[in-house]
């Protein structure tokens, strides 16, 4: 950037922009707790390096959403065309004060926005997939890709993954399909075909695509004792003289187990484990604490030895059907997706990496027409290893430092830099893919990096900051952290217990800038029921979180109030409820427009032209304004669909309807009819196709109301005046269906992969295979204690849980509830009903909103649809 000066300021401020910076930007990594600023730092960051007279084009920030994307750019913008304004001095000044430069001129400000209003289209703040769609489209000879290629959605993904699956199933003649599933189920064939191998797909496909081809093989199986063994360990239980009943018992049946060769029935008996368990810490074999007569060991080493190759033997053949599915799958899916010229983002992120590992960096810039000499990356913690494969060389030549031994000419290059800023706390996308450990290993892989941590908080009250500390803080406060010290590889319970006690002691304690302002937390339980099963008892909770959001709404409608939930059953629970309340309520995401009666009549309608015979869809239609169409029928809407598109039919038949819809009605067909606008472009054959993506695609209403219901994944970088937790009673973690991966270091493909075993029978294992799902135990386990802290931190002045009574009054539940209470060393009796078990701060927290809702939602602006009825 050339010299500039300001007429506005005196002389003396006028100057180079170098000149008025204090040095370069050396490579950063914040690790930024909830609400402390990790947007405004990432901005400030931006602004500095444009301010250094740093290329639009040659900035590269990427972020995991567009909404996250498109506030990065309004703040800069905004920013910069505030401290633009000669009218607003403290503009200016809070810019100087962002990005730390004491004499930065008005001009500069002025003309840079300039700059960037001219080239925003150079200006690269985008989301992962977005940045992965542009390199795409840069290197589509490398990557394989189609001509034309376009990118699929998540419907479309799924639909190609039903078709590749029934090629699959078509490929395999009888004989094969009933080996590959007998495997598949360790011996059982499931009653769904289709339904067993989309399983095994999604379980599998997407961990093995940047592994080698017998990365399924890795897990072997002992072989199974020799049949003489076997018989004379049979005789040896045989003559065994136990001095009780029960030991008699139990060697006769262990036997005759032996003796007919039935090595299946003793996997999961207790006794097997007592053995295993006996070995690994080389004491005595007991049963019910009673020890066995001396001689009848080498018996047990033969059953024990039975048991395992039995378990790792079907082990081995699921892995190996796995394998097989795998690679028909991919073989069809690839043809499915080649033919519709479509591609998937995770297919894209996988090409680049494989490619990316090819490519200097000058051919890269020379494709991205012009090279990235500074790398922002937000929420970082959420980066899976295949997209950090493409992300690592830029990372690696924006971090580099100057060579100090080179020439004059080589020390004048252009300046770069690198930032990273994310929270392993909030690492809450593990199951598609993100792994938090990268965050960690960041320093590792990129040199001379500086590690920065900001925990003050501009969100939160002090008292939801305290909870906040004290819950997590105190986490070993729990009995499930007992297990922690026990050292027993084979033990899920040990590798949780961990990750519990690892989140508490690298928890940092949280500060807040907001000292002033009031707050309240609240820790309850709900209405007591005393026969209902799990559904009513849950129930019962979404009962009091609908009240105490109607009461809050209703006391000051302008107060923001998010109620979140773990399962989007609850979302629609919940909402149900609150409008039953009339209370105007939105949610995060949108729900499918079948959430409207008209938008069902339409697609019965559609549903009837393509299932004439199915009398269903003729006989709700007929009791809609649509029977009165002259003509009208499955012939009718047929003929329509076939001259004149799915949209315009959609289109005609919302104009019969509208006239007798209310405003909500109509938004949703209207809704409906850019669905159709969208379909069109790439319409499959079938008309119940469209009415299949209808059922599945989420669409948000435009305007957000007040109160806003949610799982807490969907809020993710929201925040509320008011919280409500109330789900907060089911287990932790959750049954694992995934594959198994063994990692040596983070970010790396896995040298081997299995399919699950329960835990149980870890004991089975190999070493390093009980360290691979005990560090999947543990990952599950930390990924749950950052889903509780998302939750909690979204709040700004008021926290309200509300959790189910407990059944004992030691409340040792595997469950979020259980944890908070004990955290919090709560006294009162968590049995009882309607019961506060923890309260601080002030319940009249309320006042004037902390930060009052927009007048206008930029979502609320009229969709251009015309209804038109000829």
């Amino acid at each position: 950037m050339n010299k500039v000066t300001d007429p506005m300021e005196s002389p003396s401020d006028s100057s180079d922009v170098d000149a008025f910076t204090d040095g370069g930007l050396l490579p950063t990594l914040v690790r930024a707790s909830a609400g402390t600023g990790k947007t405004y730092r990432l901005t400030a960051r931006l602004l500095r390096i444009l301010l250094q007279g740093a290329s639009p084009e040659t900035i590269l920030a990427t972020t995991f959403t567009r909404k996250a994307a498109g506030e990065i750019l309004d703040r800069v913008l905004l920013t910069l065309a505030r401290a633009a304004d000669p009218d607003d001095p403290e503009a200016l000044q809070s810019l100087r004060d962002q990005v730390g430069i004491a004499t930065l001129p008005r001009s500069v400000c002025l003309q840079l926005i300039d700059t960037l209003l001219r080239n925003i289209h150079r200006l690269r703040i985008c989301t992962m997939d977005s940045l992965f769609s542009q390199l795409a489209r840069s290197f589509p000879f490398e990557l394989g890709l189609p001509p034309a290629w376009r990118l699929t959605d998540e419907i479309e993904e799924a639909w190609l993954r039903e078709r590749a699956v029934d090629s699959v199933i078509s490929m395999l003649d009888r004989s094969e399909m009933t080996a590959v599933l007998s495997m598949l189920g360790k011996g059982d064939i499931k009653r769904s075909v289709a339904r067993e191998l989309l399983q095994v797909v999604d379980a599998a496909y997407s961990g093995q695509r940047l592994c080698n081809d017998d990365v399924w093989k890795q897990l072997k199986a002992p072989k199974l004792p020799e049949s003489a063994d076997v018989t004379r360990a049979a005789g040896i239980m045989r003559m065994a003289e136990p001095p009780q009943k029960r030991l008699r018992t139990k060697l006769d049946q262990f036997a005759e187990k032996l003796e007919l060769r039935d090595f299946g029935s003793l996997v999961d008996d207790t006794l097997v484990a007592n053995i295993g368990a006996a070995r690994r810490s080389r004491t005595e074999v007991l049963y019910y604490r009673s020890p066995f007569p001396e001689g009848v060991d080498e018996a047990f080493d033969v059953v024990y030895a039975a048991a395992k190759s039995t378990v790792l033997a079907l082990m081995n053949a699921q892995n190996e059907a796995t394998a097989t599915v795998i690679a028909a799958y991919d073989h069809h899916i690839g043809q499915l997706k080649h033919t519709a010229r479509a591609v998937g983002f995770e297919d894209v992120a996988i090409r680049l990496a494989a490619e990316f590992s090819r490519l200097d960096q000058k051919s890269l810039a020379l494709r991205m027409d012009g090279a990235v000499d500074h790398l922002l990356l937000d929420e970082f913690q959420d980066t899976s290893p295949v997209q950090w494969h493409v992300l690592r060389p830029f990372a690696a030549r924006c971090a580099a430092p100057v060579d100090e031994s080179a020439g004059k000419d080589a020390q004048r290059e252009v300046p770069k830099s690198f930032f990273c800023v994310g929270d392993t706390k909030q690492a809450i996308y593990g199951w598609r893919g993100g792994v938090a450990e990268i965050f960690e290993a960041v320093a590792d892989q990129i040199s001379g990096i500086t590690e920065v941590e900001q925990n003050q908080s501009f969100r939160s009250s002090p008292v939801v900051v305290e909870a906040v500390n004290d819950t997590f803080k105190n986490l070993q406060r729990h009995p499930i952290c007992d297990a922690a010290n026990s050292g027993d590889l084979t033990d899920k319970s040990m590798y949780e217990a961990v990750a519990v006690r690892d989140f508490a002691v690298r928890f940092p304690t949280h500060s807040t800038a907001r000292m002033e302002l009031p707050g309240h937390v609240r820790l309850e339980t709900a209405r007591q029921i005393e026969d209902g099963d799990a559904s009513q008892r849950q129930l019962a909770c979404f009962e009091d979180a609908a009240r105490i959001a109607a009461e809050i709404n209703a006391a000051n409608p302008e107060r923001s109030i998010g109620i979140l939930t773990r399962t989007n059953r609850g979302v629609a629970q919940l909402i149900f409820m609150l409008e039953q309340m009339e209370v105007s309520v939105s949610q995060e995401g949108g729900n499918p427009l079948t959430d409207s009666a008209a938008v069902e009549m339409i697609l019965s309608a559609l549903m009837m032209a393509e299932h004439p015979g199915d009398g269903r869809w003729a006989f709700h239609v007929s009791s809609t304004p649509m029977a009165a169409i002259p003509g009208f029928g499955s012939d009718f809407v047929r003929s329509m669909c076939e001259d004149r598109g799915v949209a315009e039919t959609v289109e005609f038949l919302a104009g019969t309807l509208a006239p007798l819809c209310d405003v909500r009605e109509t938004l949703r067909l209207k809704q409906l009819v850019q669905l159709a606008l969208g379909y069109e472009m790439n319409p499959a054959p079938r008309l119940r196709d469209f009415v299949r993506m209808v059922r599945e695609k989420r669409v948000e209403r435009p305007q957000a109301a007040a109160v806003r219901v949610m799982t807490v994944h969907q809020s993710k970088g929201l925040e509320f005046d008011a919280v409500i937790l109330a789900e907060l009673d089911g287990p932790l973690t959750r049954a694992r269906t995934s594959c198994v991966p063994d990692i040596e270091r983070a970010g790396d493909p896995p040298k081997g992969l299995s399919r699950y075993l329960g835990s149980k029978s870890w004991h089975y294992l190999p070493a390093t295979w009980q360290r691979a799902f005990g560090m999947q135990a543990e990952g599950s386990m930390t990924e749950a204690m950052c889903l509780l802290y998302v939750a909690m931190t979204r709040a700004r002045q008021s926290l309200r849980m509300v959790i189910q009574p407990p059944k004992k009054t030691a409340f040792e539940n595997r469950t979020p509830s259980s944890l908070i209470y004990h955290a919090l060393g709560c006294k009162e009796d968590p049995t009882q009903g309607e019961t506060v078990l923890f309260e601080s701060g002030d319940p009249a927290w309320m006042g004037e909103p902390s930060e009052p809702v927009a007048e206008k939602n930029p979502m609320e602006a009229p969709i251009a649809i015309k209804f038109r009825c000829d």
